[in-house]
Formats: structure tokens, C-alpha cells, sequence
């Protein structure tokens, strides 16, 4: 339990890295956040396939497998790539610490509708003042 934590931590601390460094990455590719997402997506795919094919079990990602998905788990890139193209943007504005209180308010309360209407396959926890 400790080393979760422990893990959830540093984790967290990795994200707030993410933002300065995809920043940064924009303003270097002359502000240009699209270049920059591509980018930064371009390395996590190469990074992921590292670890897929060392690591995992890349038999997962089969033809069948990927074709029997459910049409929305396809959003999840998009919904990466918007969250960090609105990182880039907001972070030199707002500085990183502003930035992640605003993204966690955005994640709780997202997470609250989700839960309460059960969203993306998820059993459905009704929002309560009690709970």
C-alpha cells in the first residue's frame, strides 16, 4: 500500500512536469501546439511500443482485439491530445501550479458526473452529500 502511494506520488509529480516541458516543446516549434502534440504523442507511442513489445504481451494488440473495441475508448487519445494542446497553452498564462488546480477541479468534477451517470462502462455511483 505504501509503495502505491508512493508510486501515485511521484506520478503525480511527473504530470506536473509534463506541462512545463510541453510548453516549452510549443514554443520551440514556433508556438505551434498542434506540431507540439504530434510531437510529444509521436515519442509516447515510441515509448509505449518499447515497453509493449520488451515488456508485454503485444499479442493483445491483434486485428480482432482492436476491431471488437467499443467505438468511445477511441476518444481516449483525443481527449490526451486536447488536454495537452490546452496545457500548452494555458501553463505560460497561468504558471503550472494554477494550472493543475484548475485541471484537478476539472478532474473531480468530471469524475463526479461520470460516476453518477455511470459513464464509459462504469457502474453508475449516484452523487450523494453523503457519500
Amino acid at each position: 500500500m505504501l509503495l502505491a502511494g508512493i508510486g501515485a506520488v511521484i506520478g503525480g509529480m511527473l504530470v506536473a512536469a509534463q506541462g512545463p516541458i510541453y510548453a516549452k516543446l510549443s514554443e520551440e516549434l514556433n508556438r505551434d501546439p498542434l506540431a507540439a502534440v504530434f510531437v510529444a504523442f509521436l515519442t509516447a507511442t515510441v515509448a509505449a511500443g518499447l515497453l509493449v513489445f520488451g515488456l508485454g504481451n503485444w499479442r493483445s494488440i491483434s486485428a480482432s482485439n482492436l476491431t471488437s473495441l467499443p467505438p468511445w475508448v477511441w476518444l481516449g487519445g483525443l481527449l490526451g491530445a486536447c488536454h495537452v494542446v490546452i496545457s500548452m497553452q494555458a501553463i505560460p498564462l497561468t504558471g503550472v501550479a494554477a494550472s493543475l488546480v484548475l485541471v484537478i477541479a476539472g478532474n473531480l468534477i468530471g469524475a463526479a458526473v461520470y460516476d453518477h451517470v455511470g459513464a464509459f462502462g462504469l457502474t453508475a455511483r449516484p452523487f450523494s452529500s453523503t457519500a
